[in-house]
């Protein structure tokens, strides 16, 4: 409001009505919406629900590309009191995004699936890029339905084993999480 009540008005002319964020009608809620808050990374919503995964996977990859999975930061935020701390490596705190691109079990799953495919690369910070870009430019150079449904796949393979070790006290090596993710990743 500062801003506003700081422009010099002189008084003089008439009055008009002018509104120029592409709209070639005029003002939209929409264009003033899009002026107040710039897509700055666009929604990865394609990739997720037109790919060959089960209708579960693909609502639970939405999810975790929202930052709306039950995870214990998000726990924390509905004021429930809970040690944030990673059942997966035991060291850091737990978040959407450290558990599936971050956590030391993560990066090694990524790192055997991605050299399996003759790829080595630096992880994304967040869920939605990593979404984003594999459907977008990485999905473009391999067209294999293997290819595009890798993300969900580990993901969900990481979600179910964060799963059996909070609630089952059940625990996976890291060896035999790869084999599992190979073998059977639903």
């Amino acid at each position: 409001m500062d801003l506003i009540y700081s422009l010099p008005l002189d008084g003089t002319g008439q009055d008009q009505l002018c509104w120029n964020k592409l709209e070639k009608r005029g003002f939209s809620v929409k264009s003033f919406y899009h002026c107040l808050n710039p897509p700055s990374l666009r929604f990865p919503w394609r990739g997720i629900w037109k790919s060959k995964v089960p209708p579960r996977v693909a609502f639970f990859t939405w999810t975790a590309v929202l930052g709306k999975l039950p995870t214990i930061d998000n726990l924390r935020k509905r004021n429930m009191v809970i040690v944030n701390r990673c059942c997966l490596c035991k060291n850091d705190a737990e978040s959407v995004d450290h558990l599936f691109l971050h956590c030391k079990l993560a990066k090694e799953l990524w790192d055997s699936v991605l050299s399996s495919f003759g790829v080595s690369w630096v992880m994304f910070c967040q869920v939605r890029m990593l979404v984003d870009c594999w459907q977008g430019g990485l999905g473009r150079q391999r067209n294999s339905l293997i290819w595009k449904v890798i993300p969900h796949c580990l993901m969900w393979c990481l979600w179910r084993e964060r799963n059996l070790r909070s609630f089952e006290d059940l625990e996976m090596c890291s060896q035999d999480l790869k084999l599992f993710f190979f073998q059977d990743p639903y």
